[in-house]
């Protein structure tokens, strides 16, 4: 149950430590699919563990209906509300009608995605909004349904392009929707819409929406279970979660892996921010340069005994922050 930064200057190695040989001798340990690890003598420890989790950069997915709120597992919540609209009940509609991944309620022509994919073979793919549904995603007689949210009536495409921030204010007393949105707030995306598609978000996005995930699969399955029971925590890694992130956007990721922690469960980082590092229960610094000069760890402990070190570039700059 630690917070644990593996810093040090550019082309240290850190994320071939992390990347190359930690990450996939961890995936082989619990059996999923990996590349094969780099050199190593031993791993220990992996037994302590229930799992291992990479979080990168990569894209979440490539279909256009893989959204923000189905990620989370708000929209199967969402569903229900439809169903039980009056509406709804008069014309037998249950809450698949309201899916955009299956069945008869969707839109035909885009299949429930509201876009048209078209591959570019030199340029980025191009999206263009279904000329049918006009990008609702539905068929006309499903967006009849409404329901209302502090006065404002609501059809399942008003819904999807809800920020998550509105959507978090007009479901706050909807338990199941605010329990699987809330984690989106945490991780600083309230600004997206529910209905996004995954493919256009940022690497970072991505990487946060990932965390979110899984912060809204523990709620759900603490609200299951009410006892407080032994367990083995999850290991998650980052590879410097705070590219591009604004001050207060780090403040807020540094308090979701404090959470993490708290809960039980380890968090490796590759990171230089110095507001990161600081905050760690142990770091680790690679160098003493870069390239062929680096590799080695150099320092090691709390962010105060590394502070001390004579010879590490981070304890410089850490002692100020300090």
């Amino acid at each position: 149950q630690r917070l644990v930064c593996v810093t040090g200057v550019s082309g240290s190695g850190k994320s071939t430590l992390i990347q190359d040989v930690l990450v996939p001798a961890l995936m082989r340990h619990f059996g999923k699919p990996t590349e094969s690890a780099g050199a190593f003598e031993r791993l220990l420890g992996a037994d302590h563990l229930a799992d291992v989790m990479f979080v990168d950069q990569s894209p979440i997915g490539k279909t256009a209906r893989s959204n923000p709120v189905s990620y989370v597992g708000a929209w199967d919540a969402i569903r229900e509300l439809f169903a039980v609209a009056p509406l709804s009940r008069q014309r037998g509609y249950t809450a698949a009608k309201f899916s955009f991944n299956s069945g008869d309620g969707r839109c035909p022509t885009c299949g429930g995605s509201g876009f048209e994919h078209v591959e570019m073979q030199f340029l980025s793919d191009v999206y263009l909004r279904c000329p049918d549904c006009n990008g609702t995603r539905y068929r006309p007689e499903i967006l009849e349904v409404k329901i209302e949210r502090s006065g404002q009536p609501l059809n399942v495409a008003d819904v999807l392009e809800l920020t998550v921030a509105e959507a978090a204010l007009l479901f706050s007393q909807d338990r199941d929707v605010i329990r699987a949105l809330q984690p989106i707030v945490d991780v600083g995306l309230e600004y997206v819409k529910l209905g996004q598609p995954v493919p256009t978000l940022s690497g970072g996005e991505a990487q946060r929406l990932k965390l979110a995930g899984f912060l809204a699969e523990a709620a759900k399955a603490q609200s299951k279970s009410k006892q407080s029971l032994a367990r083995k925590g999850t290991l998650f890694l980052f590879d410097e979660p705070t590219t591009g992130l604004h001050f207060e956007d780090i403040n807020r990721l540094l308090k979701v892996l404090h959470t993490l922690v708290d809960q039980g469960n380890s968090v490796i980082v590759i990171e230089h921010n110095l507001d990161v590092i600081k905050t760690a229960d142990y770091i680790i610094d690679l160098g003493p340069e870069g390239g062929d000069g680096g590799g080695k760890i150099i320092a090691k402990g709390t962010p105060e005994e590394v502070a001390k070190s004579k010879i590490s570039y981070t304890a410089k700059y850490l002692k100020e922050k300090l």
